[in-house]
C-alpha cells in the first residue's frame, strides 16, 4: 500500500482514536485551532517559519510546496494575520492539504465556504508585512510540540498530531483497531448496556460501592 493510500485510511480516523492507540508516545497540541469544527488535515508537512506579523516566507513556501503537502509554519503571536482567503484559493488550486499556523489569520467565513482546512492560534484583521524573510525546510515550534520537515501531522477540532513517517503504517494498523472496537462498542451501548457494565468496572470500586448496586 502506498504513502498516498495510507494517508487516505488514516484520514478518517479522529485525533482522539490516533491517541488512545499511540498513547503518550504521540505529539499533541491542542491550543491551535480549526477555523471551522469540521476541518481535518492528514498530510506530510511543510514547514515555514516566518517573522512576526510578516508573511513573505509563507507566500514563498506556498509557492514551493507540492500538492498533498499541509503547510505547517511557526509564526508568532502578532497583530497581523498571516494567512486569509487569497491564500487559501491559491493552496487549494495547488493541491495542499491545509495550513495549520501557530499565529494569526483571518477570513474565517470566506475560508469556511472554501473549505479548504486551516487551523490557526487566532484571528486578526489586519495584513501581514512582506519585508522579512525567515526559513522553510527547518524544525518549527507548533504550541507545545516541534514538527520536523515531511513529518506526518494529523489535525482535526480535538488537537494537531504529528509523527515520523515511519509510523504510518504501524499507527494506521493500531488506530484501525481502536476504531473497530469502538464500532462494536457502539453498538452494545445502543442496546441499552453500559459501558461501566461492559467494561466490568464495578470489579474497581471499593467494597461499599459495590455492596450497594
Amino acid at each position: 500500500m502506498s504513502t498516498e493510500e495510507l494517508l487516505q485510511k488514516l484520514a478518517a480516523v479522529s485525533v482522539c482514536q490516533i491517541a488512545d492507540a499511540v498513547g503518550k508516545e504521540l505529539a499533541i497540541d491542542t491550543t491551535i485551532r480549526p477555523l471551522q469544527p469540521s476541518f481535518r488535515i492528514c498530510a506530510p508537512a511543510y514547514t515555514v517559519r516566518c517573522s512576526l506579523n510578516d508573511n513573505l516566507t509563507l507566500h514563498h513556501a506556498l509557492h514551493a510546496a507540492k500538492r498533498g503537502q499541509v503547510l505547517v509554519v511557526e509564526g508568532g503571536e502578532g497583530d497581523a494575520a498571516l494567512w486569509g482567503e487569497l491564500m487559501s484559493i491559491s493552496a487549494q488550486a495547488k493541491g495542499l492539504n491545509g495550513t495549520i499556523i501557530d499565529g494569526p489569520a483571518r477570513d474565517p467565513l470566506e475560508i469556511g465556504r472554501l473549505n479548504y482546512p486551516v487551523f490557526a492560534r487566532s484571528v486578526r484583521p489586519r495584513r501581514a508585512s512582506k519585508e522579512h524573510y525567515g526559513d522553510v525546510g527547518c524544525p518549527v515550534h507548533i504550541g507545545e510540540m516541534t514538527v520536523l520537515p515531511g513529518q506526518i501531522v494529523v489535525a482535526d477540532c480535538n488537537g494537531i498530531a504529528s509523527f515520523h513517517p515511519q509510523s504510518l503504517h504501524r499507527i494506521l494498523e493500531q488506530s484501525l483497531a481502536v476504531v473497530a472496537k469502538e464500532d462494536q462498542l457502539k453498538e452494545s451501548l445502543r442496546t441499552g448496556r453500559t459501558y461501566f457494565e461492559i467494561a466490568g468496572l464495578s470489579s474497581l470500586l471499593p467494597e461499599r460501592s459495590r455492596a450497594a448496586q
